[in-house]
Protein backbone atom coordinates (compact mmCIF):
# COMPACT_ATOMS: atom_id res chain seq x y z
CA UNK A 1 0.00 0.00 0.00
CA UNK A 2 2.95 2.18 0.98
CA UNK A 3 4.62 1.79 -2.59
CA UNK A 4 1.01 2.84 -4.46
CA UNK A 5 0.77 5.95 -2.23
CA UNK A 6 4.42 6.97 -3.26
CA UNK A 7 3.60 6.24 -7.07
CA UNK A 8 0.46 8.49 -6.85
CA UNK A 9 2.25 10.96 -4.86
CA UNK A 10 4.94 11.03 -7.18
CA UNK A 11 2.50 11.57 -10.36
CA UNK A 12 0.57 13.83 -8.76
CA UNK A 13 3.88 16.07 -7.89
CA UNK A 14 4.94 15.79 -11.45
CA UNK A 15 1.30 16.68 -12.72
CA UNK A 16 1.66 19.66 -10.69
CA UNK A 17 5.21 20.62 -11.89
CA UNK A 18 4.04 20.19 -15.52
CA UNK A 19 0.77 22.45 -15.25
CA UNK A 20 3.18 25.68 -13.76
CA UNK A 21 5.51 25.14 -16.51
CA UNK A 22 3.00 25.09 -19.20
CA UNK A 23 1.14 28.03 -17.70
CA UNK A 24 4.02 30.27 -16.63
CA UNK A 25 5.48 29.64 -20.34
CA UNK A 26 2.05 31.24 -21.98
CA UNK A 27 2.79 34.65 -21.25
CA UNK A 28 6.04 34.63 -22.93
CA UNK A 29 5.69 35.62 -27.14
CA UNK A 30 7.73 33.84 -29.62
CA UNK A 31 11.16 35.65 -30.94
CA UNK A 32 10.42 37.06 -34.46
CA UNK A 33 14.27 36.56 -35.35
CA UNK A 34 15.26 35.28 -39.15
CA UNK A 35 12.99 33.67 -41.58
CA UNK A 36 13.25 33.82 -45.10
CA UNK A 37 15.42 36.72 -46.73
CA UNK A 38 14.86 36.84 -50.73
CA UNK A 39 17.57 35.64 -52.74
CA UNK A 40 19.69 37.97 -54.34
CA UNK A 41 20.91 36.97 -58.30
CA UNK A 42 24.36 35.77 -58.43
CA UNK A 43 27.37 38.48 -59.59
Amino acid sequence: MKFIRRVLLALSVASAVAGVLRFKGKGTAAIKQGGWRKITGQK
